[in-house]
């Protein structure tokens, strides 16, 4: 991108903050902390009537702006209106793409339970919120989101819901599902032993959902789905919490916070209660075994399953707002690969997790337990930058690609309109406020190593839709340098698009070699044995001697390739190998370019345009002298 195309990203990303944020005064002198936390780090001491920003506002806290400085305040200090008001700008963060209509949210939250000897889990209700947020962050429309809160949270309740969502989902869509409430553990002889269930809000045995039903209505969603991503704000151990009744029912605060915590466990058990030596299957066990693959669902526990997680009565459970801060904001692209998997997410949660629960007299940190695709990409992104440094940023010119196409002297132009791919977040910029001098600011901390070209596209290939199959069959695996021609045969089990991307032997850039602007004919039909490269642009090994990595993607729906059209090496696209140039590869290859069409629910039906489902095959030439 160039340092023009930069500038207008971050002036567009700014005027989209100062239109949604809202700036209000602090009515009384108050102190700005780096965390959500009464014993975090002052970054400055904001008087009365000092003017801010609101950038969201979570758990009884405001993320603002306050001159130089950003942080978290106490929402009851800012100005004299309620916090419910602030309650629209709680999806503004640092990290946003529009919402799709193609992607879904189930929302269940209980936070008190018809038989009364069920101790309440207050927190539930801020879940709602938190959840709501990481809904948005994953781009599903408010439309799509369905909620049970409460009394409306019944056993039949949910799987309705659940039936209902099954009907709503079109093929390639995306799913989020959410519960807060108890987990519990029981014995089943049918099963062969211990069970792990959700408590609906109704109990008993039209009010408890074992993993394995839940597999079993969830496996037509998983049939559709591009993905499937379900988080479990409950645990299924109990073990000696079931003889501390002031636990229970009256919670327990430590010095990691001040909000009470409670036990995320009902047991109605007595063998399978206790959390030591216990085997019970999670849901993506239950799922595989029910034909799904692993690879389209992401399973995320608050704790293992000999674990108990807990509930802050102000903030919610502490696996959900701190997945929820990690995905919004803080979670950091370990790898440089350009954007942030659910994993890293899920390390920046756990880190967070263990310092609420540090020094506390009875508890052990839970650990968020993560199966299925831990490299799922919830959203695309590059590192958040700061406004300065993206601005700075100078061109880096793309180097040639490491094979060498024979082309014509004057190569068309691909025949479709430029669509700007949303560029990586920087920081908005400060308002001006009266605030003290601040503190000294926090070193940025060291860049991440840097990721080959090779382990870019392997992420990319982490996001396949698994029920796609794609073929692709080399006429070689080594190559001559200056000598052999690429050739490969792709098949695909599904109609769609083809797109091949590589990773040269150089490792210095990543390359879109099809289409291009010599040939954009890429659709495929199912079975159909489509030969690549063609007359028109054939592509020698042009070395230096090493592995060539090769993406084939085979897309439902066509993608906008016009918006890389300024990286250019030859008729190719070039991706540099940096984390930016892959966010915005890896976002593009994700996401189809949907039309005005696909945003009703008629148009959309059997619509594979209107899909973001891929399958993919990844494959290596070698270049020899």
């Amino acid at each position: 991108m160039t340092p023009t195309l930069r500038l207008l990203a971050a002036v567009a990303l700014l005027a989209c903050l100062q239109a949604t944020a809202q700036t209000t005064s602090i009515t009384r002198a108050t102190e700005l902390r780096n965390d959500k936390l009464p014993a975090a780090p002052v970054l400055a001491v904001l008087g009365g009537g000092s003017l801010v920003r609101i950038l969201s506002v979570e758990g009884g806290w405001a993320f603002v702006e306050a001159g130089p400085n950003t942080g978290w305040v106490r929402a009851g200090a800012l100005g004299s209106q309620p916090q419910a008001q602030y309650g629209a700008l709680a999806g503004i963060t640092m990290r946003s793409l529009p919402a799709r209509v193609n992607r879904h949210a189930l929302i269940i939250g209980i936070s008190r339970y018809a038989d009364p000897a069920t101790p309440p889990l207050p927190g539930a209700q801020v879940d709602r919120q938190s959840a709501t947020q990481m809904a948005e962050h994953m781009q599903v429309p408010q439309s799509n989101i369905t909620y049970l809160q409460d009394q409306q949270a019944t056993g039949d309740a949910i799987r309705k819901a659940i039936g209902d969502l099954t009907a709503r989902v079109e093929e390639g869509d995306r799913v989020f599902i959410h519960y807060s409430g108890h987990g519990t553990r029981y014995n089943d002889p049918a099963a062969g032993g211990c069970v792990e269930a959700l408590l609906a809000y109704d109990g008993g045995q039209r009010g408890t959902l074992t993993n394995r039903e839940l597999a079993d209505i969830l496996k037509p969603i998983t049939n559709k789905t591009d993905k499937l991503f379900v988080m479990y704000d409950a645990c299924h151990s109990g073990g000696i919490i079931r003889n501390m009744s002031d636990v229970r029912t009256r919670g327990i605060t430590n010095d990691g916070d001040e909000g009470v915590l409670r036990p995320k466990f009902a047991a109605i058990s007595e063998e399978c209660g206790q959390p030591v030596n216990v085997k019970g299957r999670n849901l993506v066990i239950e799922a595989v075994t029910k034909g799904s693959l692993p690879q389209d669902i992401i399973h995320l526990s608050a704790s293992r399953d000999n674990e108990v997680s807990f509930d802050d009565e102000q903030k919610g459970g502490l696996a959900t707002q701190f997945m929820r801060d990690c995905m919004l904001r803080e979670a950091r692209d370990l790898d440089g690969s350009g954007a942030i998997t659910m994993d890293e997410i899920r390390q920046c949660a756990q880190e967070k997790v263990n310092k609420r629960m540090q020094n506390d007299r009875m508890f052990k940190a839970h650990n968020i337990s993560l199966s299925g695709n831990s490299n799922f990409v919830p959203a695309w992104f590059s590192q958040t930058l700061p406004v300065s440094a993206v601005m700075a940023l100078a061109p880096v010119a793309a180097p040639a690609p490491a094979v060498t196409p024979a082309i014509p002297a004057t190569p068309p132009r691909p025949p479709v309109a430029a669509v700007p791919l949303p560029a990586s977040a920087p920081a908005p910029a400060s308002a001006p406020a009266p605030v003290p001098a601040a503190a000294a600011p926090i070193a940025p901390p060291p860049p991440p190593p840097q990721l080959t070209g090779a382990q870019a596209l392997r992420q990319m290939f982490e996001q396949r839709d698994a029920k796609r199959n794609v073929r692709v069959t080399p006429g070689k695996t080594q190559l001559r340098i200056g000598q052999d021609p690429l050739d490969l045969t792709v098949q695909s089990d599904r109609g769609g698009y083809v797109y091949l991307a590589m990773a040269g032997s150089d490792n210095k850039s990543v390359y879109l070699l099809f289409p291009n602007d010599l040939d954009q004919a890429n659709r495929i039909e199912p079975g159909q044995a489509m030969t690549l490269p063609r007359p028109t642009w054939r592509v020698k090994a042009g070395g230096p001697a090493g592995m060539d990595n090769l993406l084939v993607l085979v897309t439902d729906g066509p993608r906008d390739v016009a918006s890389l059209a300024a990286s250019k090496a030859g008729p190719f696209v070039a991706s540099l190998n940096d984390a930016d140039g892959r966010a915005r590869l890896g976002a593009l290859m994700t996401t189809s370019r949907a039309n005005a069409a696909c945003t009703t629910a008629a148009a959309r039906r059997n619509n594979a345009q209107c899909s973001d489902a891929f399958g993919a095959s990844m494959l290596q030439i070698e270049e020899v002298k």
